[in-house]
């Protein structure tokens, strides 16, 4: 089999593509790192990506187009990501629906029922996120808080007190969502992409959610890289020769020789390839972590809360410790009161972690036996 590839059509794939993957490469890696793994209060990476840069830029926008604009920016944000999700995972499937399946049809590598499943996996893929972004994560009130009230206070995230923003018992794991204004029994965190707060009701939701779109990306990845080696198998592409259009040289197939011409032929599959395969990696880590926290029966809001109390925690027994080596006596009593409203942040929880945090009142000279820690 002959196939002619123009020299420098050839050269402009090669350099983009290569450039594109190392950068969803560096990106995926660099954003896991900045907003899920590494600490802002210890990485100044972290801290910069998730607090610093967000706040400089809501501080510039106020001064271009005034406060009460960007709250108007805001408001309409707030159905932004979901509409950024919508062009991403419609326009993936109108490419699938309109190349993918013609390619499944002539393949013989893989079987024309995969059609019929792929049209089950968009409903389901759609059905949860509609699901997720409807379903009331729950809403504590006055008449609805005994409904909620089965958690008991731990003396250390959670005590006994009024919540300053609605003025009623705020109830243990319980928080205020800003964003939607709500406060939500068993707060996990608030989710950009589906415009919602993820609570007691409505957690169950965003896990199928999670679930369904790993297993959609992993079995795209799955159906549309049959398809592609078949077409290497059915051509004989690795042993094919190609052909230089400009100077008329002959070209060895190889396994990246291979792959531009295939990128070439079938530019649109490639791309959601790519795609599928770096998202299944991502959501896979991401559904990793919350199924992690939640077989150990925590929420998002209360792991990074208690990370929070094991670095205050760890940052005071060394003061305390270095304190008595030098002959010092401990000044301050530690009791759940200064653990509780001190040194645990109560910022707003989104879908990487603590997104605006409330730094420490302890004074740094204040010297105390933390203790035993209660993580």
């Amino acid at each position: 089999m002959f196939d002619t590839i123009d020299e420098y059509q050839t050269i402009f794939v090669v350099v983009s593509n290569y450039i594109l993957l190392n950068s969803m490469i560096f990106n995926t890696a660099f954003s896991t790192y900045a907003c899920v793994i590494a600490d802002p209060m210890t990485s100044d990476v972290s801290q910069f990506c998730t607090i610093t840069l967000p706040s400089y830029a809501n501080q510039y926008l106020e001064q271009i187009i005034g406060k009460e604009r960007v709250e108007q920016l805001s408001k309409f944000m707030d159905h932004g990501f979901q509409i950024i999700y919508l062009i991403i995972v419609l326009g993936c499937w109108s490419i699938v629906f309109n190349y993918g399946y013609p390619e499944i049809a002539k393949s013989n590598y893989v079987s024309s029922y995969h059609q019929r499943i792929g049209y089950v996996v968009f409903i389901m893929c759609m059905g949860s996120w509609h699901y997720a972004c409807t379903t009331s994560p729950g809403r504590i009130t006055a008449a609805t808080i005994a409904l909620f009230d089965h958690y008991d206070y731990d003396d250390v995230l959670y005590t006994n007190r009024q919540c300053p923003t609605i003025q009623i018992r705020k109830i243990a794991r319980s928080k205020y969502d800003r964003s939607t204004q709500t406060h939500v029994p068993r707060f996990d965190h608030h989710c950009v992409w589906l415009n919602n707060a993820m609570g007691e009701r409505n957690y169950r939701y965003f896990l199928l959610f999670l679930s369904i779109h790993v297993c959609m990306c992993l079995y795209g990845t799955w159906v549309v890289g049959a398809v592609m080696y078949g077409e290497v198998l059915d051509k004989d592409l690795l042993n094919a020769i190609f052909y230089n259009a400009a100077t008329g040289e002959e070209v060895q197939a190889d396994y990246f020789v291979v792959f531009h011409y295939l990128f070439i032929r079938h530019f649109e599959l490639c791309c959601v390839l790519l795609l599928m395969s770096v998202m299944g990696l991502m959501l896979g880590l991401f559904l990793g972590f919350h199924l992690y926290i939640t077989s150990v029966n925590m929420t998002t809001n209360e792991y990074f809360k208690w990370r929070s109390v094991k670095r205050w925690h760890n940052k005071e027994r060394l003061k305390y410790e270095t304190a008595l080596k030098v002959g010092l006596i401990a000044t301050t009593e530690c009791n759940s009161e200064l653990l509780s409203q001190q040194q645990v942040p109560e910022g707003d929880i989104g879908c990487v972690g603590a997104t605006a945090v409330e730094p420490p009142i302890i004074a740094d000279d204040a010297i105390f036996d933390p203790g035993e820690c209660k993580c």
